[in-house]
């Protein structure tokens, strides 16, 4: 977000502030700086709350991972000594837990550190995505406790945070919101990016050309453009990172790119669950939260399927599975295990394999480096955004990045203010005089516009409705003022100069 930067009109030059820019000669300000500058100075004052809500929010996400770990400490750590219990064993121990309700899945440490965590499915919890997980030590049996779980993984908390930053808690209303705060991160940075080439490419022309007057001294205002400037450049990787890999996850802008997808064949296959059967394309439908739960067997069903785990989960040790595994009872009668290497930090590859419960043959696998690579992509680009991908370095760098955020859109308002007079906001950057612009750039600036719009349509649509706005705030005073004028009122006042 930025609010001013070089090519403002502004008053007279004092000996505490430097030369206006005169931008290239003959030219004035009809080109696409124009056009670029005023879309970045006034969408960063209306829009920056946006992106004010979706850092604050973005910090509490990144730091999600860590915050549940210590939360959680007690369910996650499994401090007996002893050797581990069979699978079925720790199944039956969390069973007592919830008699009344069917085991879906259960997640298997890499470490006897940790515990084993069991899924129930629980129609109580009103949540399709949610299940009942109880966590067992595999050496002594102990339950070590009880949560509901979110999706792939995501206890309470977790969920909590990620919904406030997907959806500030309002649901679809609230992911629309979302959408459109990153579709003009993008936007803005793209924005930025051009005005701060411009700015340089100036500069060094002017440099080259000579000093045409003695040097002053900066004004605080040009002080804070220089770092707003400096801070956005070495931001605007990250800000995109987070702007198109969050629209992965938007309500519109997702659902086309996930037609896409699929129109390509990028989506991760997964194994068969039944013998003979062809390995499919599935779409993940990555959310803040991870997958939702599969429909479950009665209790007693998973019961007796329960007794199958051991011989499953060693079959899919020796075909090569390692770390920590994800294993999902069969969905119905005749079907297979899955198990699958789970997302975890440093984790940058997911093998999956079906097996066979009774007779513990191997029914289908396939391997993370038979994805197709858009998939990979995903994979690793939605970790990252997420935080989980590279562990605390990557919720380090996120967090950072949103700290960063905050202090562009804190600084692009002081820019604004300093611009006005007596403590209130300054003009905001004129409009451009139609007639005045050069086809070719601004047609190139137009076509890019629509570009990006077919990629984030909340940002055209709000741009869209951006424009009536202004182009009514710039007509009605004009029309009140020949009014005035035509009946012996107030002089006209010309509308880039009226105050927000």
């Amino acid at each position: 977000m930025t609010t001013m930067t070089a090519g403002d009109p502004a008053p007279s030059p004092s000996p505490s502030s430097p030369p206006p820019d005169p931008g290239p000669p003959g030219r004035g300000g009809a080109g696409p700086r124009a056009l670029i500058h005023r879309m970045h100075s006034i969408a960063g004052v209306f829009v920056a709350p946006l992106l004010l809500i979706a850092a604050l929010t973005g910090l509490g996400y990144a730091a999600a991972p860590t915050l549940e770990a210590v939360l959680h400490q007690q369910e996650f750590t499994a401090p007996s000594t002893l050797p581990d219990r069979p699978v079925a064993e720790r199944i039956d121990a969390a069973a007592r837990v919830h008699p009344d309700l069917p085991v879906t899945a259960l997640r298997l440490p890499a470490d006897s550190a940790e515990t084993t965590r069991v899924l129930f499915a629980d129609p109580g919890l009103g949540e399709p995505r949610a299940r009942r997980a109880v966590f067992v030590d595999a050496g002594d049996l102990a339950v070590r406790g009880d949560a509901v779980q979110y999706g792939g993984s995501a206890l309470v908390l977790r969920n909590w945070l990620a919904e406030g930053h997907g959806s500030l808690w309002l649901g679809a209303p609230g992911r629309l919101y979302a959408e459109t705060a990153a579709s003009w991160l993008g936007a803005l940075t793209l924005g930025g990016l051009w005005l701060w080439w411009d700015r340089r490419r100036r500069t060094r022309r002017r440099a080259a050309a000579g000093p045409r007057r003695a040097p002053r001294a900066e004004s605080a205002r040009a002080t804070q453009l220089r770092r707003h400037s400096r801070a956005g450049v070495w931001l605007a990787a990250g800000l995109l990172f987070l702007t198109f890999t969050g629209l992965t996850w938007s309500l519109v802008a997702g659902e086309a790119i996930g037609a896409v997808r699929g129109a390509f064949g990028w989506y991760a296959p997964t194994p068969a669950v039944v013998a003979g059967a062809p390995a499919a394309g599935h779409g993940h439908g990555h959310g803040h939260s991870g997958h939702g739960a599969a429909p479950a067997p009665d209790p007693a069903a998973s019961r007796e399927l329960a007794g199958q785990a051991d011989l499953v989960v060693d079959r899919a040790r020796r075909a090569g599975l390692t770390g920590v595994l994800d294993v999902a009872l069969p969905e119905a009668p005749g079907q297979a295990w899955r198990v699958t290497e789970a997302r975890v930090p440093w984790r940058f590859s997911r093998d999956a394999v079906t097996v066979d419960g009774a007779t513990g043959e191997l029914v289908d696998r396939v391997d993370f480096a038979d994805w197709p690579f858009a998939a990979k992509a995903t994979e690793w680009l939605i970790g990252a955004h997420a935080g989980r991908l590279l562990g605390w370095v990557n919720q380090l760098a996120l967090a950072g990045i949103a700290v960063g955020l905050i202090a562009l859109i804190l600084r692009g308002y002081r820019m604004w203010f300093l611009r006005g007079r007596d403590g209130r906001p300054g003009r905001l950057a004129p409009p451009s005089r139609w007639r005045a612009l050069r086809p070719v750039p601004t047609a190139a600036v137009v076509l890019a516009i629509l570009a990006y719009s077919a990629l984030a349509p909340m940002f055209g649509l709000s741009l869209l409705l951006f424009l009536v706005l202004d182009g009514a705030w710039r007509v009605l005073p004009r029309r009140r003022a020949r009014r005035a004028g035509a009946t012996g009122g107030a002089a006209p006042m010309e509308a880039d100069k009226l105050r927000i």
